[in-house]
């Protein structure tokens, strides 16, 4: 009798946990273009077919280093909105960020990220991320 009185009170405090865990989740609030929460929405790209890169470097120090990058193929309906580059050791999503860009205003279908003043040698660059968004 007083084990099955102890599952009786273990359940009650689980449903008391959960029930307490959903109310606060629920308040964080939805996500929407311009913020961040706990929910889930999409958000529509500009640009749906990818972009080109194309490094520029010079040799610099005993070796060839990156100046600047040149996104092309940039949809023109990205006009207006921000633009950011990030350069990475590694080709996935882990790695060191070797530089990121300011945002700057995409204003046409090409758009040059100077690498400055950051020095990067060209032959650590393994992969590159572009982010496009208000």
């Amino acid at each position: 009798m007083a084990r099955r009185r102890r599952y009786v009170i273990a359940g009650l405090a689980a449903v008391a946990v959960f029930g307490s865990v959903a109310a606060s989740a629920a308040t964080l609030g939805g996500v929407t273009s311009g913020s961040l929460g706990a929910d889930v929405t999409t958000v529509a790209a500009c640009d749906t077919d990818g972009v080109t890169l194309a490094y520029t470097t010079a040799f610099a120090a005993g070796g060839y280093q990156v100046t600047s990058v040149t996104v092309s193929g940039i949809n023109a309906a990205c006009t207006g909105q921000n633009l950011r580059l990030a350069l990475t050791d590694t080709a996935g999503a882990t790695g060191t960020t070797l530089f990121s860009s300011a945002s700057q205003a995409v204003a046409g279908t090409t758009a040059t990220v100077t690498v400055t003043p950051t020095v990067v040698t060209a032959a650590a660059v393994k992969g590159a991320a572009v982010i496009i968004g208000s």
